[in-house]
C-alpha cells in the first residue's frame, strides 16, 4: 500500500476523493472548495487541500480522520458542495417556479424602485451622501417618492 489505491474511488470517498496523477498526490474536493470559508471554524491541515496527501501506507486511516466527526470542517464543506449541486435550490430555479403573476409583481416593484432611485439621483440625491444626511431623512425620501410614483401608476401603488 505504497501507493495509491484506485478503488478508493468506489468507497466512501467517492464523493470528494480527486486525484494527481502527476503530483501523485490525492485532494479533497469539497475542502479544496470551501475550506476557506470555514477556516475561523478549526483547522483541519492542508494535505487535503494545498499540498496534497501522499502518506500511502496510511491513507486508509488518515481519509478516515480527515472526514472526522459529523460537525466537522470536512462534512461542513462536503454539505456546501451538495448545496451547490443541487440546482433546486438556485435563486434562478427558485424565480422560475414563482407564478407569472407573482415575477410579474416582483418585476413592477423592481422597475419602480429604479425609477425612483433614477429621479433621485439626477434632482442630485447621492445616495454615497447618506453618511452626511441621516439615514433615516433619505429612507423617507426615497419611499416618499416612491408613493408618488405609485400614485401615478395605480399598478405600482398596489
Amino acid at each position: 500500500m505504497r501507493q495509491f489505491c484506485p478503488t478508493w474511488f468506489k468507497g466512501p470517498y467517492s464523493q470528494w476523493l480527486e486525484y494527481s496523477i502527476k503530483a501523485d498526490v490525492a485532494f479533497c474536493l469539497c475542502c479544496y472548495l470551501f475550506k476557506n470559508e470555514l477556516e475561523s471554524h478549526g483547522n483541519g491541515g492542508d494535505a487535503f487541500t494545498k499540498d496534497g496527501f501522499r502518506g500511502w501506507n496510511k491513507a486508509v486511516e488518515r481519509l478516515k480522520a480527515h472526514v472526522g466527526e459529523v460537525n466537522s470542517i470536512h462534512h461542513k464543506c462536503f454539505n456546501r458542495m451538495q448545496d451547490l449541486i443541487n440546482q433546486r435550490q438556485s435563486i434562478l430555479s427558485s424565480f422560475d417556479k414563482k407564478s407569472e403573476k407573482v415575477k410579474s409583481d416582483y418585476r413592477m416593484r423592481l422597475k419602480a424602485s429604479i425609477d425612483v432611485a433614477r429621479f433621485l439621483l439626477r434632482s442630485g440625491f447621492h445616495f454615497v451622501d447618506m453618511m452626511k444626511v441621516k439615514i433615516l431623512n433619505i429612507k423617507a425620501i426615497f419611499l416618499n417618492f416612491l408613493e408618488w410614483h405609485g400614485d401615478m401608476l395605480l399598478d405600482v401603488k398596489k
